[in-house]
């Protein structure tokens, strides 16, 4: 009786387990997705830029850089190049290049901004007020930490940068957003999200009270910070999840919000200065190399997905096509915590930074 006990346990085991497995990787670790995007090699869809003007946050990052230097080979006719460090360098890289090719060069504007600080991302909202049009937006600035810092508002550094930073530079942007005249399509304005998202999942649960940016916020050094990349990702999605439902409300148009295109876009996983450290680290250097690919793929990835239609709004870009948010997210669960995430950080930004005040109001009143 107990071997017969035993063998109706295994059995039972040997039934469910690849299904407890399918359900764990599904959860945790997206290897399909990761192994398409590995072997992916998109190309750029928009054939022109012509009359269009494009910012790019993280200008000087392994992404951004040849994001530029692809929108910049293809007639775009203003280039914003945005970082916390001097893009000169950059702007004269793209000179050459198209001089080397004989392509005229676009106009480049060169814009330093430190987005540790709310501060610095309303210098840019300032900034941009002397663009004619706005096309184009990608939001590729963000930094990877294994140590916990504070930023000067009191934030959790890669929390600050990757979500409140990104999301604060969105809403200012998003009364600027305005297709030029030689561009037949909404403008979009594009988050880049990331497979780390998944494995963070884990510790992505809401305190029964309390701010629940503030639990993610006041986190520790160790498992926790390793994955606060993941997390600052996961919010910044929900951000704009959120955000694209309230563009896209049949009201928004009688509130004064402009029609754009709001996504993001996964240009999956590349060895870049971001992500070097990663080669310290067993694990994350293990499931680094298992989706690695040239980040110059990456890159037309986020080309692309700043590129969209009005049918990926919403939606997150992956290459040629669009991929389903985690399952986290999806499930009811998921959905009371972008509703929280958004009245969380609808407060903080009406409390130190004014001039968002009015963006919320059409955006929610």
């Amino acid at each position: 009786m107990t071997g017969l006990s035993l063998g109706v346990i295994l059995a039972i085991v040997a039934i469910l387990f690849p299904f407890l497995l399918s359900r764990f990787f599904a959860e945790y670790f997206p290897w399909r997705s990761l192994s398409k995007q590995r072997h992916g090699r998109p190309t750029v869809i928009t054939k022109s830029y012509r009359g269009r003007t494009v910012l790019i946050t993280g200008a000087n990052g392994a992404f951004g850089s040849r994001a530029a230097k692809i929108f910049a080979s293809r007639d775009v006719h203003t280039l914003v190049l945005v970082d916390v460090r001097d893009c000169g360098h950059l702007k004269q890289q793209i000179l050459a290049e198209l001089n080397e090719m004989k392509k005229p060069a676009p106009r480049i504007l060169v814009w330093q901004i430190d987005m540790l600080s709310f501060a610095g991302c309303q210098e840019l909202g300032r900034k941009s007020q002397e663009l004619e049009n706005l096309d184009h937006v990608l939001l590729t600035a963000g930094i990877l930490s294994f140590k916990r810092q504070v930023s000067p508002e009191g934030w959790e550094t890669s929390l600050q940068v990757n979500f409140l930073s990104s999301a604060l530079i969105c809403l200012l942007l998003l009364p600027r957003l305005k297709s030029s005249p030689e561009n037949p399509s909404p403008p979009v304005l594009t988050f880049v999200t990331s497979f780390g998202i998944y494995p963070s999942s884990f510790t992505m649960g809401m305190p029964k009270q309390g701010s629940y940016l503030k639990h993610l916020s006041n986190n520790k050094d160790g498992l926790q910070q390793a994955h606060q990349y993941g997390r600052s990702k996961a919010l910044l999605l929900y951000f704009a999840r959120e955000l694209a439902i309230k563009v896209a409300a049949p009201s928004a148009k009688q509130r004064g919000i402009p029609k754009v295109t709001i996504n993001s876009a996964d240009p999956g996983s590349a060895w870049t200065p971001l992500t070097d450290p990663n080669q310290k680290q067993l694990i994350p250097r293990l499931i680094t190399n298992f989706g690695a690919r040239d980040p110059q793929f990456c890159a037309t990835a986020l080309v692309n997905g700043v590129s969209a239609s009005e049918a990926g709004h919403g939606k997150i870009m992956q290459d040629f096509d669009t991929t389903s948010y985690p399952p986290f997210m999806e499930r009811k669960t998921g959905h009371v915590a972008q509703q929280r995430v958004w009245e969380e950080l609808r407060a903080e930004f009406e409390t130190k930074v004014p001039e968002v005040r009015s963006v919320f109001k059409m955006l929610c009143d």
